[in-house]
């Protein structure tokens, strides 16, 4: 019966139900056979996957704008995400924690929340001034980004809390670059490391330290025991899952 509901509310959005069917036909899920029916997609994915699924096209809502430059440096922001969620979910699996692969996955898709809530912020601020009114620039791209970067944090987790989402994603927001070697083998940590694996391998909005880069992928490889192979597996398919995910 739940699935059968499911299937009624996905049927209500079109584009939904193409990603249902287009996810579960993917290789990555173990499809035998090209599925056609949103039906069939759905029993292959399972409740769990489409839960994750559905989280995800909720999020990416709010990697979303009307303004096209900040439209641009979203979309960008959103595919830093995918990601991170996506090398973080990986390298949970890898770690054999199985029981934090969901976990690992949204606190990687929701590390950056409180960039696009700042954008929307600044935009609102810009339509309320005059210069908005004559069509003058108010704020320039690179504004954008600096701005977002110095405030986002703090209303990131102030966000997440307001949802009551678990504490793992609270500390996933709250720091990025500081690993909690007190506490190794968490979902915050495995993002952290996935936040800078992804800024290696060019997912990332404006401009990085390639010297902080490697050092902390240096620090996440001893804490969190990824080994070569394990590094290269984290990235081979990036690209391609991404695009399937961000599609």
């Amino acid at each position: 019966m739940a699935s059968y509901s499911l299937i009624m509310i996905i049927e209500q959005d079109p584009l939904l139900a193409v990603r249902v069917v287009r996810l579960a036909n993917c290789a990555a899920y173990g499809g035998a056979g090209a599925l056609k029916s949103l039906e069939a997609a759905v029993a292959r994915l399972g409740l769990a996957k489409l839960r994750m699924l559905l989280i995800e096209v909720s999020a990416r809502q709010i990697f979303e704008s009307r303004d096209p430059s900040i439209a641009k440096a979203a979309c960008k922001l959103w595919e830093h995400s995918l990601a991170v969620a996506l090398i973080a979910r990986d390298l949970t699996a890898f770690a054999g924690r199985d029981d934090e692969v969901d976990a690992a996955y949204l606190c990687g898709l929701l590390h950056d929340v409180g960039k696009p809530i700042v954008a929307a912020m600044l935009l609102e601020a810009e339509r309320q001034t005059a210069a908005a009114e004559r069509g003058a620039t108010w704020i320039t791209s690179d504004d954008w980004l600096r701005a977002v970067d110095r405030s986002h944090r703090p209303v990131g987790v102030a966000l997440a809390q307001r949802w009551q989402l678990p504490d793992e994603v609270v500390a996933a927001i709250r720091e990025c670059n500081e690993f909690d070697i007190s506490r190794r083998h968490t979902p915050a940590n495995y993002v952290r490391f996935a936040n800078a694996l992804a800024k290696r391998e060019g997912y990332h909005v404006g401009a990085v330290d390639p010297d902080e880069v490697k050092a902390l992928i240096m620090i996440g490889r001893s804490l969190l025991e990824v080994n070569d192979e394990i590094l290269t597996n984290l990235t081979a398919t990036l690209r391609e899952r991404v695009n399937l995910h961000a599609g």
